[in-house]
């Protein structure tokens, strides 16, 4: 199971990619959940027709979306003044039946569970539970609750939604870390900027706890990771970002977390992660400047080498970029609008370009219609707000695909292992 630390926050793309069926047998493709850069509206796409079928009124556009690890559920970030999070089922139901996935497709609607709180911000999902970190305000505006809530999946598919709370002992940019067995990974505030004197302070965390939520919430285990951002797991290694390397987690045969540090091959930084297949990948660049280029991180390695940095193409940013469910096949969208895949391993080369979309800002918090990029099975999609339509691209062929007219302005995306 691929824990993601999900930082692509938009529309969110439910299907699956089923293993060959006999005759009798029809293979769907899943849904695509969208929200619009104009319009107070959620959309379901359907991949199977090509049609739009549903709709669902939002209070405000634009809306930040995160797909659950599931692929079912979509957490939904409303972005009003009351920090309000909705869950969103969009009614794709999986059974596996060993050589191949059966896909069922149930009526979509808004879950009857709303949250409510200051700055919500990082939302992770794995090992059946769905977290979603409330920031709090800054310490110098005015006092406020930081805190994690905590939604286990079987209560949302039983129609009975349940809900834990971690409270914070302070505001924080921060994470929390399901690991099963009411074990859990929370982020610690840093002292500087929980002060509140300091406004040059980050409210990013300097270490984290390894807790049992069965004792009370009771550290049974600390690690350092200064300036923490980005979060990713692969077969049971956790790896996340720090300012003087990758902290990287994996629990021993007693249920012990061995802890070391990744090196990074130079004095730049990676605070976004994804992984797939037996590869990790992050953005990579200095603190405070744009981050230009990708660092492929081997899980099992201490550290990195030069070889393992990928530097972007035309001198582009980062952007938004996902690791292809192969592991080997890193999908990226940059400023100037193209589509680029790379191959990861066993080393870096670009393979395929696309003009997917007019160039657009890709800065955080951009006010213009900004593009985004999903994935499922074997496909990429870009919402194009400019132009109403979604684009798909196929990876396994290195060919564009389908082009889906849904009008208005789709923009907010998110879906499969992602970053950026």
């Amino acid at each position: 199971m691929s824990l993601i630390f999900r930082l692509l926050a938009a529309t969110a793309l439910v299907g699956g990619l089923a293993a060959p069926a006999s005759a009798h047998e029809t293979i769907l493709r899943g849904r695509l959940v969208f929200g619009d850069h104009e319009a107070a509206t959620l959309r379901i796409l359907d991949l199977d027709t090509g049609e739009v079928t549903h709709s669902f009124d939002v209070p405000q556009p634009n809306p930040s979306l995160d797909m659950t690890a599931d692929g079912r559920f979509v957490v939904v970030k409303v972005g009003d003044e009351a920090g309000t999070v909705r869950f969103f089922d969009s009614g794709l139901l999986r059974e596996p039946h060993g050589d191949h996935v059966d896909i069922d497709k149930a009526d979509p609607g808004f879950v009857d569970l709303t949250l409510t709180g200051d700055k919500p911000a990082h939302v992770l999902s794995g090992h059946g539970w769905i977290t979603v970190f409330f920031d709090g305000q800054r310490p110098w505006v005015r006092p406020s609750e930081a805190r994690a809530d905590l939604i286990p999946v079987a209560g949302l598919e039983g129609g009975k939604p349940e809900r834990l709370s971690w409270k914070s002992p302070a505001p924080q940019h921060g994470v929390a870390v399901p690991l099963g067995n009411d074990r859990w990974f929370l982020s610690t505030p840093n002292p500087a900027y929980a002060k509140g004197d300091d406004t040059s302070a980050s409210s990013r965390p300097n270490s984290f706890y390894l807790v049992d939520a069965r004792d009370g919430w009771k550290p049974i285990g600390s690690y350092t990771c200064p300036l923490m951002h980005g979060h990713a797991e692969l077969d049971g290694v956790h790896a996340f970002g720090c300012a003087d390397g990758l902290a990287m987690l994996k629990a021993d045969g007693a249920g012990s977390w061995n802890a070391e540090r990744f090196a990074y091959p130079d004095e730049r930084v990676s605070s976004a992660i994804t992984a797939s297949g037996e590869i990790m990948v992050g953005n990579y660049g200095k603190s405070g400047s744009p981050f230009t280029a990708f660092l492929r991180i081997d899980p099992s390695a201490s550290s990195a080498k030069p070889g393992d940095v990928f530097e972007i193409p035309d001198g582009q940013q980062v952007c938004q970029f996902a690791l292809a469910g192969d592991g080997r096949t890193l999908v990226h969208l940059a400023g100037d609008g193209k589509l680029r895949l790379y191959e990861v391993a066993p080393t870096w080369k670009e393979v395929a370009r696309f003009d997917a979309v007019a160039p657009f800002d890709c800065a955080f918090g951009a006010q213009t219609p900004t593009p985004r990029l999903a994935l499922s099975g074997t496909s990429a999609y870009i919402s194009d707000p400019i132009a109403g339509t979604i684009h798909e691209f196929y990876l396994a062929t290195r060919k564009q695909g389908l082009d889906y007219s849904v009008g208005g302005a789709p923009s907010t995306i998110a879906g499969g292992p992602s970053g950026g």
